[in-house]
């Protein structure tokens, strides 16, 4: 079975909004809601943006600030969600994660977006087989 995330039209709206404030830097953003397991699969439905400034002030690359991070957190906590997922855009490349991503999304097992123009796709780490992409749902 494949995993797959749902995320709204107006989320999505929102994430393209980011991206071209952030233009030409790579804009990032935290998602949090629920995971819904059934079976060998997850649904991970998005119920919040979080905004974060991307650190690196980078066309490239990526990164949060621990207060950020930390403010970020509290907030997903408070409202009772879970981390499901970490937004970042690709200016100027795919929507496929560079070699930074892959290492990061190591350390970070929750589902990683990337948009780059139109295309939006969503891949999260599956232990022991490498990368694999989710089902994206636009609700």
């Amino acid at each position: 079975m494949l995993d797959s995330m749902i995320i709204t039209f107006k989320q999505l709206e929102m994430l393209k909004g980011l991206a071209e404030k952030a233009y030409p830097y790579e804009a990032c953003a935290l998602l949090a809601g629920s995971v819904e397991v059934c079976g060998s699969s997850n649904t991970y439905r998005v119920e919040q943006v979080i905004e974060v400034d991307n650190a690196d002030r980078s066309s490239i690359s990526f990164s949060i600030r621990d207060e950020d991070l930390i403010k970020a957190y509290e907030t997903i906590t408070s409202n009772g969600l879970e981390l499901v997922g970490i937004f970042h855009t690709h200016p100027f490349s795919n929507a496929y994660p560079s070699g930074k991503d892959l290492r990061y999304m190591q350390i970070n097992p929750v589902p990683w977006i990337i948009l780059a123009g139109d295309e939006i796709r969503a891949f999260i780490v599956d232990e022991g087989k490498g990368v694999k992409e989710l089902r994206l749902f636009i609700s």
